[in-house]
């Protein structure tokens, strides 16, 4: 199901970023000194990705990273930042140097991070049963609020036409209200040392528990492993 994430862009710096201090002006006017992401090499050359069209149960990857700065880094090198984007792609041959990016506080990646996790945890604990209707109506009003304050943009194609988010933020919400929703449908691959998550969707079946064929032959192979074990121990 496309929900518009889909279509998110996202720059990346070729050598990724790294957590450096760095004054940035406040609201009122004023500076600041914080930590912030920035890429390693300033003249270093940006490769646009699609974040969520490569990964669309990232909103769920978001929600266990804990919130330190080795794996915050980790994940801006590996999917961009949350808040920055840029507006006009380049041109055709045209290459864009990593300081065109500005500093991105580390201090939004916890505050995002944990809003999230907290809808997630909040979403889970309703889809099982253990929440009232009551619950899901508050977890509604907190994406909403999200969603109200996020950049958006209307991209037409044919008779079709989607809200596109701006930034890296607004797109993990999106993902998050297509699940509760109903449109996409996460699931954590069952097979042993894997536990990636992977997005049943609408073509496959409901209860498929494995992201790959691979993992399904795995997770065969150890299962007819340990009942030859346990037939040789009878």
């Amino acid at each position: 199901m496309h929900t518009g994430s889909e279509l998110l862009e996202t720059w990346i710096p070729d050598g990724g970023f790294m957590i450096e201090r760095r004054k940035l002006k406040t609201a009122d006017g004023g500076s600041a000194v914080a930590d912030c992401l920035v890429p390693k090499w300033s003249d270093d050359e940006l490769t646009r990705d699609l974040p969520c069209a490569r990964q669309p149960c990232l909103h769920r990857i978001f929600t266990e990273c804990p919130p330190s700065p080795e794996r915050i880094a980790f994940l801006s090198s590996r999917y961009g930042l949350l808040t920055v984007s840029i507006p006009r792609p380049p041109a055709p041959g045209h290459v864009v140097k990593a300081d065109a990016l500005p500093p991105e506080p580390v201090e939004i990646w916890c505050k995002e991070i944990q809003a999230l996790r907290a809808c997630v945890e909040l979403w889970d604990s309703i889809a099982s049963g253990q929440q009232s209707a009551t619950e899901r109506e508050r977890l509604g009003h907190k994406i909403a609020e999200h969603l109200a304050r996020t950049p958006f943009h209307l991209r037409i194609s044919g008779q079709c036409f989607r809200y596109c988010p701006v930034t890296l933020s607004a797109a993990l919400w999106q993902r998050l209200a297509a699940e509760v929703a109903g449109l996409i449908h996460p699931a954590r691959c069952a097979a042993p040392n894997c536990s990636r998550w992977f997005l049943r969707g609408t073509a496959v079946r409901s209860d498929k528990r494995f992201c790959s064929n691979a993992c399904k032959n795995r997770a065969f192979r150890q299962t007819k492993h340990h009942d030859s074990h346990a037939t040789t121990a009878m």
